[in-house]
């Protein structure tokens, strides 16, 4: 019984110390296109030197024909928490509406929502990494970068 409360104890321990942990850029090789890409089901990615860029249509070509090509698709920027008044100034600023859609420059630590195709998803943007999605109409676009730690613009 005594083994079992250590090893309860210990367990306890380790998840604090690892929800405590900053999330750093480096602790995901993937990138933050390729995290919000598996989170979203988009299954065509592209990496090169490192990053992962994608494009995708909400709707394919058959829908589009057939049902007038609308889909809903919607970002949002929230602060990790917990969080401070500057905080949330700094994601108010970071998506805008821009022509037929939104764009968002992202730069972590920040959580990302996005809509797509019916399901909604927060996907984190990690210290260190910086983003850029862009909205238009039922096509969505990613392309991530990683910052120097500590950079407050992309």
């Amino acid at each position: 019984m005594h083994k079992t409360m250590r090893f309860a104890a210990s367990s306890a321990a380790f998840i604090a110390l690892i929800v405590q942990t900053p999330l750093q850029a480096g602790s995901d090789p993937s990138g933050f296109c390729a995290r919000l890409a598996e989170n979203a089901g988009i299954e065509r990615t592209q990496t090169i030197d490192g990053e992962t860029t994608w494009s995708a249509n909400a709707l394919n070509f058959g829908q589009r024909v057939l049902f007038g090509g609308t889909a809903a698709t919607s970002v949002n920027v929230d602060p990790l928490q917990p969080a401070t008044v500057e905080d949330y100034k700094r994601a108010a600023t970071m998506c805008a509406a821009e022509g037929k859609g939104a764009i968002c420059r992202l730069i972590g630590p920040i959580n990302f929502e996005f809509s797509w195709k019916g399901i909604k998803t927060s996907t984190p943007v990690l210290t260190g990494e910086a983003a850029t999605v862009v909205v238009e109409g039922t096509r969505a676009t990613c392309r991530s970068s990683m910052q120097a730690l500590g950079s407050d613009h992309p």
